[in-house]
């Protein structure tokens, strides 16, 4: 089956958002395929929006219980007191009708398009929070998982221009993002 002949979703049948179950995290299974990791920090920031802003985005599983993205809200939901006593240790989910070939490319395009944090773009949002919704530092520290340290370098205006990137030696594998340009700091 090549990229062309790929079904597309039927545009009458009803979206899977539309029957959300709420499930127990017990009974959903981890895939063997997914190439997502995530740090503990990184973790407890998760844990922290769930209890803050509730679920916001459904965990998607296969018939059988696998899950195909989700797999740390999930682990999440299993290990926190705190969440397991809120929801009843129970996960909306969102049951996808697919191949399994299908539910592997599902789970690596859901991971990539989350994309990654560019730290100039941080770096302005840090700032705005500070300067004009006059957040506290340690409280930005705190909702975004980072240190003082890191707030207060982020915070900074220029820091990334006074790094003088576009002059640093990256490998020739990489660019940096900053530039826009390959090969431009080689």
């Amino acid at each position: 089956m090549t990229r062309k002949n790929l079904p597309m979703k039927d545009e009458r049948a009803p979206d899977p958002i539309s029957a959300i179950e709420w499930r127990l995290a017990t009974s959903l299974k981890a895939n063997r395929y997914n190439p997502n990791t995530v740090f503990t920090p990184e973790m407890k920031l998760l844990e922290r929006s769930l209890l803050r802003q509730g679920w916001v985005q459904p965990v998607l599983i296969l018939k059988d219980g696998t899950i195909i993205d989700g797999f740390h809200r999930t682990t999440i939901t299993l290990g926190s007191d705190l969440v397991k006593a809120r929801w009843g240790g129970k996960v909306p989910c969102a049951i996808l009708d697919v191949t399994q070939a299908e539910a592997m490319i599902i789970t690596i395009r859901m991971n990539r398009a989350k994309g990654s944090h560019a730290a100039v773009k941080m770096s302005e949002i840090v700032r705005e929070l500070i300067d004009v919704h006059h957040y506290d530092p340690q409280e930005v520290a705190i909702e975004i998982g980072a240190t003082a340290d890191e707030v207060e370098l982020l915070r900074q205006d220029g820091v990334f221009k006074n790094k003088k990137i576009d002059q640093h030696p990256y490998s020739k594998a990489w660019y940096p993002a900053e530039t826009g340009k390959k090969g431009a700091a080689q």
